[in-house]
């Protein structure tokens, strides 16, 4: 259940954010307290939306991301991975993306695989998204990585 709930609120988050949202904020300590991004004068702040607004904030400027989730029923745990930047390889069965921060992650991509457009949140297919269009990858696993969604910001 909590799979679904962070797929659907990780896929909501990226369509919001106009194509700079991501899923979760970076694993990076690199933020210090008096950061916009870690501190109490973000914009989000200023403009009233207290604590979920710096959140929200900071996920829309994430550029990657791993966090995992636990399956209260079952007990087993999901690591979950994220990355927006560009395309820089595509084909039927992988995705391969290259982050602002050259951080670069390839998904196998199957038919299990959710591919959907910014622009109109209409479904598409991996053979719609091309080298170079702006993405948000969002997926499963640990040395392998399984492409669960992508949205290609471009279309």
């Amino acid at each position: 259940m909590w799979k679904k709930i962070a797929i659907a609120g990780a896929t909501g988050a990226i369509i919001v954010g106009a194509g700079s949202a991501a899923l979760a904020a970076s694993g990076s300590t690199s933020a210090s307290p008096s950061s916009p991004a870690a501190g109490s004068s973000s914009a989000a702040a200023a403009a009233g939306h207290g604590k979920h607004g710096k959140a929200a904030d900071r996920l829309r400027r994430a550029v990657h991301a791993t966090w995992v989730t636990e399956d209260k029923q079952t007990k087993t745990f999901t690591t979950h991975d994220a990355i927006k930047g560009l395309v820089t390889a595509v084909s039927p069965t992988s995705i391969t993306v290259k982050a602002a921060d050259n951080t670069t992650e390839t998904y196998v991509v199957n038919a299990s695989t959710k591919v959907h457009t910014r622009a109109n949140k209409a479904a598409a297919a991996i053979a719609d998204v091309k080298t170079g269009d702006p993405v948000l990858v969002a997926g499963t696993g640990t040395s392998t990585l399984t492409a669960t969604q992508v949205v290609d910001a471009k279309k």
